[in-house]
């Protein structure tokens, strides 16, 4: 059940690990220091757009303010044409801001943007039109951390995401949920305090990353604004409380084994305490006083594993494990809410990685503590039971030796006679496998890997056999060199990977033009393509070249989206044995020379070496 358990919620931790990496997508990616913010002194949109107050920059990429009870307002400059022409979304990933207003400005007008409802994240839809500059204007006031992790995506990718997002989270809940009830029907069946102490404190999770993460406000007391903010606080404290609870009795912890032992039970009530009081006091208040109290909670659960955990026995090394992630995760998102470290998906998502980790680790936990005094009684007991079985096994040992003496003559016998059978077959195996690999490799170093045509090294191996073949048979052949005409323009209007397919495209049209099976279009390197034509006279080859040519400029080419319009310059060289030199780099010269007349004759022409 233990190792089960387990591998469901290690499944849960590498979901919750990959909804943290960066998604390939297309959105608009808010670098540091395009937010800009300014302190909000009683100014309306028209002010911060007209006046001219000094505009602060973030260090980080999304702006942290940490706990701050004054109002901001933020700003953002976009270009023309930065964002493609439709629906896109502001997406501002802080469920706990209290107020927010919006506002673009566009075209010499400002208009305010209304929130979509019925989000967990508060979200803004912005219908972008072609050629016109943005600049969007971002009022907040926070009672709790005053923080814009903010993104600019497109409808789809937005949905997506939210998709992603959402059951992501509802994975983490049905994880806590399960552990929860779980250990609450073995407090049921055993009757051990420590089971519905651990029920506590992942209830307490529950309701912390339910008011956290807006789940609550968004699902469960919607429409209840008020509770929201005081959830926040009345969630921290309640996970102060049990956590720090379930450790103390898990640990043992009393005065004559903790020096700490007062202070740490302190914290504890003051955990307590905080859950009565939190509801009568301006919920900022209490917001930050149960964050701070939360860095002296981890500190003393940190100083009781240290000093109480003996990592030689098994519980107490899994409940290290847990609590180390879980309250790594606590100190993180603690110093990410006062504003000390960066907000990014790492310090946001490491509570949760860590809460998940913990309740596995504890379950397992309080399950080896349970069971370990009953396992004891087993094993005896087994002892018992082994000691009767070895006497009778040995009866059994020596009637089964003179068996097994017999057969094993026997087996050994036809493991000879079996074994000259497969050395003979692995022997052929082997031998059709080089062959194979023998055959991929001639392949794989005779063909272009960009564009599936044959390569530099194959052509030169071709020209040396046509020249050889010229010598003794007197067979002319043609070799026409092309060049794709100004490639640098393609690859600096519209990218490499644009280039590369225009590549790949050029050649596809010469190889579709080629009539003969011994005609093959070769990649010569870079833009350059080269082809041997055997057996030819210089007006089929330059006729060719023509055809060629003429095919290559009326076919446009479909390169990351967009339709390109290229030509090509061809050099023609014919070979006879009269003009044949000794090497094949003279013939490449001369074809160069002809493609090189070609580009300044004005391109997109043919030209005989």
């Amino acid at each position: 059940m233990r190792a089960r358990v387990l591998r469901n919620v290690l499944a849960a931790l590498l979901c919750l690990f990959l909804s943290s990496a960066p998604a390939v997508v297309s959105g608009h990616s808010i670098q540091a220091g395009d937010w800009l913010y300014v302190l909000d002194e009683g100014y309306s949109v028209d002010d911060v757009r007209d006046g001219d107050m000094v505009w602060q920059t973030s260090p980080w990429k999304a702006p942290n303010l940490g706990f701050t009870s004054e109002p901001y307002w933020f700003r953002l400059s976009l270009s023309e044409n930065e964002l493609a022409e439709g629906v896109w979304y502001l997406w501002i990933h802080n469920a706990i801001l209290t107020e927010m207003q919006f506002f673009v400005h566009k075209r010499g007008e400002t208009e305010p943007v209304l929130m979509l409802g019925g989000m967990r994240m508060p979200v803004y839809p912005i219908y972008v039109e072609s050629d016109t500059q943005y600049t969007f204007y971002l009022w907040v006031k926070s009672d709790t951390a005053l923080q814009i992790p903010a993104e600019i995506i497109s409808d789809m990718e937005f949905l997506t995401k939210r998709e992603q997002q959402d059951s992501l989270f509802g994975i983490f809940v049905g994880i806590l949920f399960s552990m929860m009830l779980y250990n609450f029907v073995l407090y049921l069946t055993i009757r051990d305090n420590t089971f519905l102490l651990y029920v506590g404190h992942s209830s307490a999770l529950l309701f912390f990353v339910c008011s956290w993460q807006g789940l609550g406000n968004a699902y469960i007391w919607n429409g209840y604004p008020t509770f929201q903010n005081m959830s926040i606080g009345l969630a921290t404290f309640s996970v102060i409380g049990f956590s720090t609870w379930f450790c103390g009795v898990f640990l043992g912890i009393n005065a004559s084994n903790f020096k700490l032992n007062r202070v740490y039970w302190a914290v504890r009530d003051l955990g307590f305490v905080g859950v009565v009081v939190t509801p009568f006091i301006p919920s900022q208040w209490g917001i930050f006083s149960s964050s701070f109290l939360s860095f002296f909670a981890v500190l003393m659960v940190i100083n009781a594993m240290f000093s109480r955990a003996k990592l030689s026995y098994r519980p107490a090394r899994l409940f290290v494990m847990g609590w180390t992630m879980y309250v790594t995760g606590a100190f993180v998102m603690g110093l990410n809410k006062f504003g000390l470290i960066e907000v990014n998906q790492t310090t946001e998502n490491l509570l949760l990685w860590g809460a998940v980790f913990d309740m596995v680790l504890l379950c397992i936990a309080l399950g080896d503590k349970f069971h370990e005094e009953r396992n004891i009684k087993i094993k005896a007991q087994e002892m018992a039971i082994k000691a009767v079985k070895r006497e009778k096994n040995a009866k059994e040992t020596a009637i089964a030796k003179q068996k097994q003496s017999q057969v094993a003559l026997e087996e050994a016998a036809r493991a000879q006679r079996n074994y000259a059978l497969v050395l003979e077959r692995r022997v052929k195996e082997r031998t059709l496998e080089l062959k194979r690999a023998q055959l991929e490799l001639e392949h794989v170093s005779e063909q272009d890997a960009l564009t599936n045509l044959k390569n530099r090294r194959f052509f030169i191996d071709q020209l040396e056999s046509h020249i050889l073949l010229c010598q003794e048979k007197k067979r002319a052949f043609a070799i026409l060199l092309v060049d794709i005409d100004n490639f640098k323009t393609v690859n600096d209007s519209h990218g490499h990977l644009a280039g590369d397919e225009c590549i790949r495209s050029t050649g596809k049209l010469l190889q579709e033009k080629l009539k003969r099976e011994d005609e093959v279009v070769c990649r010569y390197g870079g833009e350059e393509f080269v082809i041997i034509m055997p057996c030819t006279s210089e007006g089929d080859a330059v006729a060719m070249a023509e055809s060629l040519r003429s095919h290559v400029a009326k076919c446009p080419m479909l390169c990351e989206g967009q339709r390109i319009m290229v030509t090509i310059s061809i050099g023609v060289l014919m070979v006879t044995d009269e003009v044949l030199p000794e090497l094949a780099d003279n013939l490449i010269a001369q074809a160069d020379q002809a493609l090189y007349q070609a580009k300044s004759q004005g391109r997109n022409c043919v030209c005989v070496a």
